[in-house]
């Protein structure tokens, strides 16, 4: 007699986090041809980026790699990416970076391949860059979005130096147990301003992105006013994107099921939440909790197409 199937529960958001931070994109780096400046041309460098992470954070040893072969940089000149011609915004995490440029093409065209300047920074396009530049902007952007989450910016202000610390080696190593304390701590600060116990926080920090240049941000209520029923990604996706999400924002789970103006896939086809097709009826408080980036944004990648006519 053949033994029963065990009944499958949904991960904990905890335990989905955790899986979240092992995700990593295969890279292949190269010295542009034309930055060449010995007789023979540089290995190229193989790696695996933390989808978590920022560049800044992880390409000290790419720069070591190249910086033989490479010219002298002159004046204020540095090093700065590129991937199928366009420049990698640094300010985004990678995995962001990587959904957005390469999006779920991405078991067809991996490693990543990723091109290294040390010329023509593109300064109108890039903001400088180093580990404390990345340092800065990651701390900034947890304070906005934790005064989204609770109305105040204190449970970063109070972080302690080498707790910022930790949490920066936490990027730069890609590990979880390196960040779920100071994660934990946030967490219990957010919690305090917003008077204790469970209550739940005023917003989730949303990102809604279709491009390195292009995103939309809005703080969107963990729960839907009168009904009270959970805020579901759809939601969010009809307030922020109403031509392409528009006709999804009331079908719940059907969403999937049905095609957005000119926009050829389905709905949930055209979404990537940490490199994954995620149901637009998830629940949109559990989505956060689960599959926010380090800055405390939950970041969601659109591929959408024409206005609908």
């Amino acid at each position: 007699m053949a033994a029963e199937a065990a009944p499958t529960t949904p991960p904990t958001a905890s335990t989905a986090a955790r899986e979240v931070w092992l995700g990593e994109i295969p890279a292949v780096f190269a010295l542009a041809r034309d930055e060449v400046t010995t007789m023979t041309a540089p290995l190229p460098f193989h790696t695996c980026l933390p989808r978590q992470s920022l560049l800044p954070f992880v390409t000290e040893a790419v720069r070591k790699h190249f910086l033989p072969f490479a010219p002298p940089i002159i004046g204020d000149s540095q090093m700065w990416f590129e991937h199928a011609g366009d420049a990698l915004r640094w300010q985004l995490p990678i995995g962001v970076l990587y959904d957005l440029l390469v999006g779920d093409r991405g078991e067809e065209r991996l490693p990543w391949e990723i091109t290294v300047h040390f010329q023509q920074f593109p300064s109108g396009t890039l903001l400088r860059s180093s580990p404390q530049d990345a340092e800065q902007l990651l701390l900034n952007a947890l304070k906005e979005s934790c005064y989204l989450q609770c109305g105040s910016a204190l449970p970063v202000m109070s972080l302690p130096p080498e707790v910022q610390r930790q949490l920066a080696d936490a990027l730069a190593s890609g590990s979880y147990d390196t960040f779920a304390p100071v994660g934990e701590q946030l967490r219990k600060g957010t919690l305090a301003q917003l008077g204790g116990g469970e209550a739940k926080p005023r917003a989730v920090p949303l990102r809604v992105c279709v491009g390195q240049t292009s995103w939309r941000q809005t703080a969107v209520p963990p729960v839907v006013a009168p009904s009270k029923e959970p805020s579901r990604l759809s939601d969010a996706l009809a307030q922020l994107m109403p031509d392409h999400f528009g006709a999804s924002a009331g079908a719940g789970a059907d969403a999937s099921s049905s095609a957005a103006g000119d926009d050829e896939a389905a709905p949930d086809e055209r979404v990537l939440v940490q490199g994954v097709h995620v149901p637009l009826h998830t629940p949109l408080a559990w989505l956060a909790e689960a599959c926010s980036h380090p800055d405390g944004f939950l970041y969601v990648c659109c591929r959408v197409g024409t206005k609908p006519s």
